[in-house]
């Protein structure tokens, strides 16, 4: 048959207007992933169908696309509701405060472990004077054995400590990727 123009209006025959749906729906989706693919752009596009059938495209991946729509949205309404000034923040602006907070909690962590660490660091010295304040050569089995329940208690929380340290920069790290 060949191209021809076509008049834009709404097409009345229902298998004309699948078949319509369809094509242009190819159409569009070639063109989103042609727009991304020149671009470097993300591109998420829902479409239904005559049927209410949902039909959807995204490059890289439409969930991930959809789900960032809806933090950014849920974010900017945050943001709204926050505002005393009347100006809009930038999606910059919003970013840095969500880094900074991210960034004092993670301080506050840090704050509260050194703490904690002073406070064993403190308890084992107490410790070791009032029980083990003489040479380990002359401790008695049984207290080795506490001796060493005692540092292995030390050296597990020292391990926890790392750990949640090692993940709390992990998120840092991956919320400046964002």
């Amino acid at each position: 048959m060949g191209r021809r123009k076509i008049k834009m209006e709404k097409v009345q025959d229902t298998n004309t207007k699948q078949v319509t749906f369809s094509k242009r729906r190819l159409g569009l989706f070639k063109k989103a992933s042609e727009l991304a693919t020149l671009c470097n752009a993300e591109v998420g596009i829902v479409v239904f169908s005559p049927g209410n059938k949902p039909y959807s495209f995204g490059k890289p991946n439409f969930d991930l696309i959809a789900e960032r729509f809806k933090n950014e949205f849920e974010e900017e309404e945050e943001a709204d509701s926050c505002e005393t000034s009347g100006y809009s923040r930038g999606k910059r602006a919003r970013q840095e405060k969500k880094i900074c907070k991210r960034l004092n909690s993670i301080i506050e962590e840090a704050e509260a472990e050194k703490k904690h660490g002073e406070d064993l660091h403190k308890w084992l010295e107490s410790a070791q004077q009032d029980r083990f304040n003489k040479p380990i050569e002359e401790l008695t089995l049984e207290e080795l054995k506490e001796f060493e329940a005692k540092i292995q208690e030390t050296r597990c929380g020292i391990q926890s400590n790392i750990n949640h340290m090692q993940a709390s920069s992990s998120l840092m790290f991956l919320s400046k990727d964002n």
